[in-house]
């Protein structure tokens, strides 16, 4: 499955806030789509529970972000989080499926990359953004996918991604490992549908994270 994310834009537009004169920032986003190439729309919600939110709209993914929540967030951080959800698309992940860790994990990586190989990111500024993205458990509310942490992986995804010469063209085994995976992400939320219904169930993630083990035994990239 080949991961594009093309034609990324960032634009900044002053608008008024109702009843003041006093003008604000608002990041508007665009420049996603699709594994077929076709433009994900980017729509501006303020009534959003959440930063970004992808849904199914009409038979396509739309991707939805309040710039209300966090107004403190560094722009490149908030661009990342847009990143990750337009390469959560393009990993072939469904709007409504349960978000899983490694998962989540994943759509970081290519996110980043396509950020920096676009040229919206440099290198150097992943560590500058770290700090910035350690969130409270209220704050991960509002944020997307699970609680998680930045520092040990996404300068490693860069490291990684490099020495590849095209992202445009993951390795034969990707298709394959990324529907081993989903597989068991499915087979974890049947598993906490039936034994004890939540996200720390702990017997249930154990049988996850031998599952994905396995699938990447058998699918190495």
């Amino acid at each position: 499955m080949a991961v594009r994310i093309v034609c990324w834009m960032l634009f900044w537009l002053a608008s008024c806030v109702a009843g003041s004169a006093v003008a604000q920032d608002r990041m508007v986003f665009d420049g996603c789509t699709d594994p077929g190439g076709v433009a994900v729309p980017s729509v501006m919600d303020t009534s959003l529970a959440r930063t970004f939110e992808t849904r199914l709209e009409g038979g396509r993914a739309v991707i939805r972000y309040n710039p209300d929540l966090l107004p403190g967030m560094p722009p490149k951080v908030r661009l990342f989080f847009y990143a990750h959800e337009c390469a959560r698309i393009n990993l072939g992940r469904a709007p409504e499926a349960y978000r899983m860790l490694a998962d989540a994990r994943e759509a970081d990586c290519w996110g980043l990359v396509m950020l920096t190989r676009s040229g919206l990111l440099e290198d150097r500024d992943v560590p500058a953004m770290l700090p910035d993205m350690r969130f409270s458990l209220e704050e991960w509310e509002w944020m997307p996918g699970p609680p998680r942490g930045f520092e040990w992986y996404l300068p490693a995804c860069l490291r990684d991604y490099a020495e590849r010469p095209s992202l445009s063209g993951p390795p034969r085994a990707q298709d394959d490992l990324n529907a081993c995976t989903r597989g068991c992400a499915d087979t974890l939320y049947q598993c906490q549908q039936r034994v004890c219904r939540g996200p720390a169930c702990e017997p249930c993630v154990q049988t996850y994270e031998q599952c994905v083990t396995d699938c990447s035994s058998r699918f190495p990239r």
